[in-house]
Formats: structure tokens, C-alpha cells, sequence
């Protein structure tokens, strides 16, 4: 395990899903306690940011010692203000950034992440689609965090220092924004 912080956003509504997608259940327990789990198996401690539902988030996973829980109290203007309430809290010289409905991320692959990293923001791709996790060193999140001219991470990432990376797992990409995406992912994930 590296000494690393990890931002997992867990903050929306939820509103292209229909229902809260954080406790929509995923192998043995839920959506999230994979993302949790899956990060905890390479990062050192996870900083969750939560917002919509917060307090049942807080119940769930208050007694875990390496899962720091941060509220946004802002979460209705967008993923940009939970990563902007996660950077706060970043301690490590670089960390990840990912998010609750990305269930099937593995250590292999922020392993991968890890031996690229630099002074830049590591922006993985799978086909040319931008995935998850992203690997930040600390003066380029918070020179990304400070930007006010944008409410997108992704476009912050874009015009400061970053790496754009092909990667072969497709699990970067498994994000789970609609119930199409949840069946999708039910009936071809075999993890």
C-alpha cells in the first residue's frame, strides 16, 4: 500500500439514475463499498465526499480509520465543488481522484497509474475515452482546484500541466450514470 490519499466523490443526486446509485447493490455489497474497497487496496486513505444523503453515508462508513468523511455543502452546483471540498483535505504528495460509481476499478491499475506519475495531472484513457482514476500531484490539484473560470475538473486538468495515457482495462471507463449503464455493466462485467 503507497502513502496516498484518494478523493472518491459521492456528493449528486444521483439524477440521471433515477435513485441513488451509491447503495444500488454490486457483488457483495454496494456500488460504493466497491469503489471504497477497490481504492483502499493500493491508497492509504480514501477521502470521501459526500452531500446528497450525506448522513447515511456518514453512518455507513464513519467507524472506517482509513476513510476521512468530508461534507460539500455545495454538492447541488456540481462534481467540481466535491473535488474543490476533497483537495482540502489531500495530505500526500499526489493522490487520485475517482469517483463512487466507478465499482470496478482493481490495484493493477493505480498501480500502472503510480510508476507514471509526475509533476502533471495522469488522465487515463481506454479507446479515447477519458477514464478514472486520475493521478495528481499536489501543486497541479491545487493549481487546478483554484481555477475559477471553469466548474469541470476535467477542463481544469486540460490547461494546466497533464499526461493523457492509453490503458487496456476497460474498467476505467465503467461509470454508472444511467440504469442502462448499471444493466450494461451487470451483464458484461464478470470483474
Amino acid at each position: 500500500m503507497q502513502q496516498i490519499d484518494c478523493i472518491i466523490t459521492a456528493a449528486g443526486l444521483s439524477s440521471r439514475m433515477g435513485q441513488w446509485k451509491m447503495m444500488l447493490p454490486w457483488q457483495q455489497g454496494t456500488i460504493l463499498d466497491a469503489s471504497i474497497k477497490n481504492a483502499m487496496q493500493f491508497c492509504s486513505r480514501i477521502i470521501l465526499v459526500t452531500g446528497f444523503r450525506g448522513d447515511a453515508l456518514h453512518q455507513r462508513y464513519a467507524k472506517n480509520d482509513n476513510l476521512l468523511l468530508v461534507d460539500n455543502p455545495d454538492y447541488a452546483n456540481g462534481l467540481f465543488s466535491s473535488i474543490v471540498t476533497g483537495a482540502r483535505h489531500v495530505e500526500t504528495e499526489y493522490c487520485f481522484i475517482t469517483h463512487g460509481d466507478i465499482p470496478c476499478l482493481n490495484e493493477k491499475i493505480f498501480s500502472k497509474l503510480w510508476v507514471l506519475r509526475g509533476d502533471y495531472a495522469l488522465i487515463p484513457h481506454h479507446n479515447g475515452t477519458p477514464g478514472h482514476p486520475v493521478l495528481i500531484n499536489q501543486s497541479t490539484l491545487q493549481a487546478a482546484v483554484s481555477q475559477r473560470l471553469t466548474r469541470s475538473m476535467r477542463n481544469a486538468l486540460l490547461t494546466g500541466k497533464h499526461r493523457c495515457i492509453d490503458m487496456e482495462e476497460p474498467e476505467i471507463i465503467f461509470d454508472i450514470d444511467t440504469p442502462q449503464d448499471f444493466i450494461n455493466l451487470q451483464d458484461n462485467y464478470r470483474g
